[in-house]
């Protein structure tokens, strides 16, 4: 089994966890990468096959690691060249952040890192969440705050408030 098929198994089990159907759709189907992908993690996407509209999104890495904002985060961003030395470019962490929390998400600029020499500290950045309105409108634009807490073993969690 490859790398990509061992990911790509991975993140179907989980989707298929968390949809509570094994009949979906998983994107991508082949080894093409997705724009959201970091190193040897691999950006999927899973929805069931009758409701496009209901998607899981996250990362998995060759090993069977799948990567949400909710668990293993801190392999995300080691993928990222986080604690590498030079350290990776994290400019597009904050459009893979809310590409994986669902279409309802913008990232208007880049993340604050804020992490010492013992690999521990924090990232911030800001989302813009798109509320849905009535009647056919559209509601109103809410900021919310990410904050991934990352630790010296680097594992990471992640916080998002949205702001009142």
């Amino acid at each position: 089994m490859t790398g990509f098929s061992a990911a790509s198994a991975a993140f179907r089990d989980h989707a298929i966890k968390v949809l509570g159907t094994k009949d979906i759709a998983l994107a991508p189907n082949g080894e093409a990468k997705m724009p959201h992908t970091y190193g040897g993690a691999w950006a999927f996407n899973a929805a069931p096959s009758n409701n496009a509209d209901r998607t899981v999104r996250g990362w998995a890495t060759g090993n069977g690691t799948v990567i949400t904002t909710q668990q293993n985060f801190g392999v995300l961003l080691a993928e990222a060249g986080l604690w590498a030395s030079p350290r990776g470019d994290l400019a597009k962490l904050p459009a893979a952040i809310a590409w994986s929390l669902g279409n309802s998400y913008q990232a208007p600029g880049g993340p604050d890192i804020q992490v010492g020499a013992d690999g521990a500290g924090k990232i911030t950045c800001y989302l813009i969440y798109q509320e849905a309105g009535g009647g056919g409108h559209i509601g109103p634009q809410v900021p919310a705050e990410v904050v991934v807490t990352v630790a010296k073993d680097h594992s990471a969690t992640v916080k998002i408030t949205k702001q009142s």
